[in-house]
Formats: C-alpha cells, structure tokens, sequence
C-alpha cells in the first residue's frame, strides 16, 4: 500500500498529460495540429531522429540598413534574419487536419538553433542572434523563421586615406554551445538581398559576401566549430567631407605661394606668412577634431597639414633672413658679387632681379659687374639681389616639395 501511494501521484500525472494530449475533433483543425506536435515536445533537444546527425540550418539576411560610427569603432546593421531546417519531430498527414499544410509556431514553443554573434560590440548579456520570431512549419518538418534583428559588431577604423576612406566590416556568426558535428550552419542562396536596403547618407556599399569558417581549432581536433562570416567593404561620401577638408587645404597652399612670391622687402609678405601660419595650426587642430586618433595609423592629410605648417613656419623665418640681408649695408663679401653678377649677366635674371627702370637703362650691357655698377653700386644692391635670388630658389623649392606631397599623400 506504501508504494502504491508512493506511486499514484505520477500515475495521475501521467494520465493527465495524455488527456491533454488527446486530440478532441470538435476544435479546429490549427488547435488539434498544435497539441498533436507539441505534445511530448522537448525544445531543449534537437530535432533529428538519429542523434549522430547534424541539424541543417540554412540562413541569408536581407539588409534593410546599416551605418558605421568611427569613433566607435562598431558596424551596425539592420536586417531580416532568415533560417530554415527541417525538424524531423514536427511533420504530419494534411488530411489528418482539414489538408492544413502549414502552420505557424513561435520560437519559444520549438528548437531552434542557437546561433549568436561572435564580435558583437557588447560582448556582455545574451549571446543570441535574434530575440522573438514567429515561424512557419511545413507538414514536410520544414521550418522557416525571418525575425528583424538589430546587430552591432566590432569593426576598426583605417583612417590612413580619409576622406577616401573604405572599410571591411564583418559580423559573424556561429553556433554558442553545438559543434558543426551537431549544427552544419549552411548558406542560402541569394544570402545576402539589398533589394531593400536604404541608402546610407554617409556610406556606401561597395561589396557583400559571405565566408565560411571551417572552425578547426588545435584546442579541439576532433570537434568543429564552424561560422559564417557576412563581410561587407563600405566607402565614404567624400564630396561633404572634401568640401571642408580638402579644400582648405589647396587654399593654404595657395596662401604660402602667395606670400613667397611677394618681394622679401614687402612688408605683406610677412603679414600673410603670420596668417598663414596661423591658419595652418588652426587647420591641424581641426583635422585632430573630425578624426579620431585611434591606431597607429595617421591619416595622411594629417601627416599633410602638418609638414605644411612647419613649412609655412619655415617660410616666416626665410622671410626675415631675406629682409635682413636686403637691409645690409655692409659690402657683400667676393663670393655674394660673383653669385649675383653670374644671375644679371643673363636676360632672364636681368627681368628677374632688376626694377623696371634699371632693366631698360642698362642697354644691351652682357657683364654682370658692369650692370650692377649701373644700378647703384655693389654696396646698395648686391646684398638685395642676392637675398632675391636665394627667394626664388626657395619658391621654386617649396613649389616641388608640395608637389611631391600631393602625390605622396594622394590615396
């Protein structure tokens, strides 16, 4: 008598729990289908017959937004995240319920597989993929499930040719707990449709595709551990950001030709050397605040704005010494005389270094000494032409350096 007492509360169970299973034929056809699969249902377990064989899940996603934060450091898209397997638990004879051949099941009901995203930018909570979905089952045990998911994944910022700047961003997903034995996640077809993407106003997308890990790792020879990778290659719209970056740039360019190409006595030329040099520190704080200094990797306009303010500080300093030395009164030493006297013997240096009045009165005069001699003297002149000459060198030296850093920092 002990042990049937013992005994008679799980035999009442067990009688209760076949009467809910019992089909009543008075219900409709989609409420007697659903007690008939999820009686004795087990969602913890997957659902194959042969527990040695893998569960086959196919997936795509169809992109509806995406948007990358380089201060972040994180690739976010929006999607409908589509899976498909079959589950062998889940099938049925249509003429058993009214020819209804398909029926829809919410996840927490049925297996489904527990995929998550491995570099999500939140590497705290719930590793799951998708959260809620409603999913269509087959009378064949084809199970189809399209949740809206909301994915962030880390993606790091190469910055080296910004504004021109494209980026490889990957999110990946995989299995949290079964190996590829237990799950092969497969690729369908058409796996990633941008039929309906929105465009990005900042970004655009250059490339998708897909990859698959084989997940063999040394920690686990006899297991895998397989993931899909969906890659996708973005690219700024530069025309905005060219706009305020690279066009001032061209403008303080112009600025320092400008003022060098004044006469080293002008006392502008000085007063747009201090301005210019001002706005090219101006311009290098802020290209420091529209890019994030993350890496070791600086963005060439930057590495540009700032070899162009210390070549605009050098040309403060190259201004005064030329000023100074055309303000000398001293006699120019021997070799000053010869520099200058080769540079006015010739036509061009003549046009050059000459005032107007004093290129006309010397005739058709070749000797350098003599033209000199002309104009005022050596001791009025030399000292002047000579600091002329040294500026137009330098112009022409600044002219081939900027040059050399346009097509050096041109992406």
């Amino acid at each position: 008598m002990g042990i049937l007492n013992y005994f008679l509360p799980f035999l009442l169970l067990s009688a209760a729990s076949c009467d809910d299973c019992i089909s009543d034929k008075s219900q409709l056809a989609h409420v007697r289908l659903r007690k008939a699969l999820l009686c004795d249902y087990d969602r913890n377990l997957r659902p194959v017959l042969n527990y040695k064989d893998p569960v086959r899940v196919f997936i795509r996603m169809i992109l509806k937004y995406y948007n990358y934060d380089i201060h972040d450091n994180s690739f976010t898209i929006d999607s409908w995240f589509a899976m498909s397997w079959v589950d062998q638990h889940l099938k049925w004879t249509p003429d058993d319920f009214d020819s209804l051949s398909t029926l829809h099941l919410a996840d927490s009901d049925i297996w489904v597989p527990d995929l998550s995203v491995y570099n999500r930018r939140e590497q705290s909570g719930n590793p799951a993929a998708f959260d809620q979905a409603t999913c269509l089952i087959s009378n064949l045990g084809q199970v189809s499930c399209v949740p809206p998911v909301h994915h962030t994944s880390i993606c790091v910022a190469d910055l080296t040719k910004y504004p021109f700047d494209t980026h490889n961003c990957t999110i990946r997903f995989g299995s949290w707990v079964h190996s590829g034995e237990e799950l092969d996640i497969q690729v369908a077809k058409n796996a990633i449709n941008t039929e309906d993407l929105v465009p990005n106003g900042e970004w655009e997308l250059v490339e998708s595709r897909i990859v698959k890990h084989p997940g063999i790792f040394k920690c686990c020879p006899n297991n895998t551990y397989p993931s899909i990778n969906f890659s996708f290659r973005i690219r700024r719209l530069a025309g905005a950001h060219a706009a305020s970056v690279i066009l001032p740039a061209i403008a303080l360019i112009i600025l320092t030709f400008a003022s060098l190409w004044l006469s080293p006595d002008n006392n502008q030329r000085l007063i747009l050397c201090y301005i210019n040099v001002v706005n090219e520190f101006l311009y290098v704080q802020y290209i420091s605040w529209m890019i994030p200094m993350t890496g070791d990797k600086i963005p060439l306009i930057l590495l540009f704005a700032r070899d162009s303010l210390l070549l605009s500080a050098f040309a403060v300093v190259f201004s005064l010494m030329v000023k100074s030395m055309a303000e000398r009164e001293k006699i120019a030493p021997a070799w000053v005389s010869k520099i200058v006297c080769i540079f006015v013997a010739f036509k061009p240096g003549q046009f050059i270094f000459l005032d107007e009045a004093s290129f006309k009165a010397m005739g058709n005069e070749e000797d350098g000494a003599a033209i000199l001699a002309q104009n005022g003297g050596p001791k009025n002149n030399e000292w002047r032409i000579f600091g002329q000459i040294l500026d137009r060198i330098f112009f022409l030296v600044y002219v081939i350096v900027y040059l050399g850093m346009i097509i050096g920092f041109t992406p």
